[in-house]
């Protein structure tokens, strides 16, 4: 008797897939056929990297957002009260 199995995998960064199955005796002759979805191939190669993304967004702040920003994320100076 034949077992099938149907996974979902990611090629890792070594260009490997690894499948993982109960149903997977070790020493056994295994037959692997792979379909690379070519739509969601293209899509990630054409997407941005994030930092290509990062780059691109704005923030609403004042200029000395970094310096203040206790007073603009609570609403009021801490000069140690409420600490």
């Amino acid at each position: 008797m034949t077992l099938a199995l149907r996974q979902q995998a990611v090629v890792d960064q070594n260009h490997a897939v690894y499948l993982q199955n109960a149903g997977l005796v070790p020493g056994a002759r295994v037959e692997v056929i792979v379909l690379v979805d070519a739509a969601a191939s293209q899509t990630r190669e054409k997407s941005a990297s994030f930092l290509a993304g990062a780059r691109q967004l704005t923030i609403d702040a004042p200029p000395d957002f970094s310096v203040i920003f206790e007073e603009n994320l609570y609403g009021t100076e801490l000069n140690g009260a409420g600490r």
